[in-house]
């Protein structure tokens, strides 16, 4: 019998095919309930806690005087650091390629002398800097206790010649102080920095993949070709928009939960939030259909789809600049829909942006339609046709 003698269907029986499909497909079940709430409450379990604290390093001091115990008092008074005195160099720089510590100081012989005479000391220090975030925290800790140190020294100094007033004395060993604010994580905190990145990228990663399998669902059967004979605008309409409203109330939980639950700030917009959230569920949609209609197989749009999104998180300019990106990373870094909505969320969460500063980000969320729209040209070519449809014998 041809494929096009099926009767039609309604509306409401197309919504309740996608329903039943829902409910006896597991693995879509779990990625639109409960699974994405257990991945991100896990992935904000591992950076809980926030800030980083105690990081070992290795100091080795030559001098073994009062002046080199009390720079040591001071790398330890820091919260991000913990001392540990070693006696040796060999020993320290050991535990520095094992892992054991991420820093090692080597306080000089005769610093506590060399320093009364003003003969200006070197301490050095050495830190893994293939760890990069453990790298810049333990050099600014670092640079943070030598500074609060030299100028205690140096106030010492100056009263020892004559300046009887501490505040002159301080005026002539630190004759400009400056005053550094971080603004927007104030607290350089990790989580809000590394979570509110990480889970809109996996997001992402989630609405491909289910729509990916809604639609290869079809193919279980049925062709592409057999199952769009009839109906095919509104069976893809009916289709996208059941999941993707399903995956739209995911990204605004997702919100809920950094910007209400972890309490994170948010000082703009949530109506110009959520219009991005759905124009990127939009876009992200549009690229699984297109590489499902290319391939009409799951596999390998599975496999397209994780290729291009795998990056996401890289790109998102988060971690590296994308000014510093080469014209290839950039250019592939305009193709994943995540990019752009980050942009925004980050302009309306820590910025406070109007609407207006966020409408280029928005615009191109919008661009992606183009592909939404070639998608479903491409549907009406292959599949309006009816010597296209295959004949079920």
């Amino acid at each position: 019998m041809n494929a096009t003698s099926e009767p039609l269907l309604s509306l409401r029986q197309l919504y309740q095919q996608q329903w039943l499909l829902l409910r006896d497909n597991r693995w879509l079940m779990a990625m639109l309930t409960w699974l994405p709430l257990f991945a991100f409450l896990a992935v904000w379990w591992v950076f809980s806690s926030g800030l980083t604290r105690e990081l070992p390093i290795a100091v080795v001091d030559h001098d073994h005087s009062q002046l080199s115990r009390s720079l040591i008092n001071h790398y330890d008074a820091s919260p991000t650091l913990k001392v540990h005195s070693v006696y040796g160099e060999p020993q320290a720089r050991s535990m520095l390629r094992t892992g054991e510590v991420s820093a090692l100081v080597i306080i000089p012989a005769d610093m506590e002398k060399h320093t009364k005479l003003a003969q200006t000391p070197s301490v050095a220090a050495y830190y893994n800097s293939q760890f990069m975030v453990i790298g810049k925290q333990i050099n600014s800790a670092l640079q943070q206790a030598h500074g609060t140190f030299s100028a205690k020294v140096a106030v010492a100094k100056a009263l020892s010649h004559g300046n009887t007033q501490t505040l002159q004395a301080l005026g002539s060993a630190v004759p400009i102080r400056n005053q550094i604010s971080a603004l927007y994580n104030g607290n350089s905190n990790y989580a809000q920095f590394i979570v509110s990145a990480a889970l809109p990228a996996f997001w992402q990663i989630l609405i491909m993949t289910v729509m990916i399998l809604a639609l290869g669902s079809e193919l279980k059967n049925n062709s592409f070709k057999s199952w769009l004979a009839k109906q095919a605008w509104q069976k893809l309409t009916i289709k996208l928009s059941f999941f993707g409203a399903l995956l739209w109330l995911q990204g605004i939980l997702l919100c809920t939960l950094m910007f209400h639950g972890f309490d994170w700030p948010m000082r703009g917009s949530w109506s110009v939030l959520l219009l991005a959230l759905l124009l990127c569920v939009v876009a992200s949609q549009a690229i699984a259909l297109i590489f499902m209609l290319l391939f009409e197989d799951v596999a390998r749009a599975l496999s397209f789809a994780g290729a291009l999104t795998a990056p996401s998180f890289a790109f998102m300019g988060v971690t590296f600049p994308v000014s510093d990106m080469p014209w290839f990373a950039q250019f592939w870094r305009q193709l994943i829909p995540i990019t752009h909505y980050i942009e925004v969320q980050i302009a309306q969460a820590n910025y406070g942006a109007s609407a207006l500063q966020s409408l280029p980000n928005l615009s191109a969320l919008l661009l992606f339609g183009i592909a939404f729209i070639s998608a479903a040209w491409l549907v009406k070519i292959r599949f309006s046709n009816p010597h296209n449809v295959e004949l079920n014998t």
